[in-house]
């Protein structure tokens, strides 16, 4: 009786568990690969090795490097006061107009004046000699020399000429002249040269004429012809021994 409840434990025992028999394994079909994975390495980062600092202070000082180009300033010419040009007309602003000289220099022969407002054309300069800027200039009716323009403070020659001004000097043929007459009279245009010629009309300071003949010498003064724009046309005298009836416009 023993035995037989050993034996039906014993086949209990392996009725729940199953057995101890192994299991089949599959068998692979023929002709099949088989896959066999492949490891791939991992990248790694490239480091670029840092050159001690002596290096580094080597190569820089080996290495050349670019000088640049120093760019110049252009030089700008130094105006002269008043914008006083070669080869250009200038005015004499001097008060008591200019002494004309054989050369730049206070003591050098005198050779005429130059009167207050005198148009000339400057021929030379400037030239700064014994505290005196200056010029060459010719008045183109026969008188040239050096003049000085200035003295660092005060201007005597200027090249603003502003408008045309009377000048004291003959009247030329050609010549446009203003009537130039003092102390508010008028001029008198007459149809012949002479103290005795028939009046045509007067006119008064101011007014600008035409040269268009003469001149006439008689009465001791100097007759023109002139012509206004209107068209009034006559004779008409050129000024006294002390002061000037008709002046030459610039």
């Amino acid at each position: 009786m023993p035995g037989t409840v050993v034996a039906l434990l014993f086949m209990l025992i392996i009725s729940a568990c199953g057995g101890f028999v192994p299991q089949p394994q599959p068998t692979p079909a023929r002709g099949l690969p088989t896959f066999t994975p492949t490891l791939r390495p991992t990248p790694r980062a490239t480091v670029t090795p840092t050159p001690p600092p002596a290096v580094q202070a080597l190569y820089l000082t080996l290495t050349p490097t670019a000088t640049p180009t120093p760019i110049l300033p252009t030089a700008t010419p130094t105006p002269y006061p008043g914008l006083i040009q070669m080869g250009k007309l200038a005015r004499v602003i001097a008060p008591t107009g200019l002494n004309v000289r054989e050369a730049p220099s206070p003591n050098a022969k005198r050779l005429g004046n130059f009167p207050p407002n005198a148009v000339v054309k400057v021929t030379d300069g400037p030239l700064e000699a014994e505290g005196y800027i200056w010029w060459q200039v010719d008045n183109e009716y026969g008188l040239a020399g050096w003049v000085a323009g200035g003295d660092g403070e005060d201007i005597w020659l200027t090249g603003e000429l502003g408008e045309k001004r009377p000048v004291n000097r003959p009247v030329r043929l050609g010549d446009v002249v203003m009537v130039t007459t003092a102390n508010g009279r008028n001029l008198s245009v007459r149809y012949e040269p002479g103290v005795r010629g028939l009046l045509i009309k007067r006119v008064v300071a101011g007014t600008h004429l035409q040269v268009i003949d003469g001149p006439v010498i008689l009465d001791n003064v100097r007759w023109w012809k002139v012509q206004r724009a209107d068209g009034l046309t006559g004779w008409a005298a050129e000024g006294s021994k002390r002061e000037r009836w008709l002046s030459p416009l610039e």
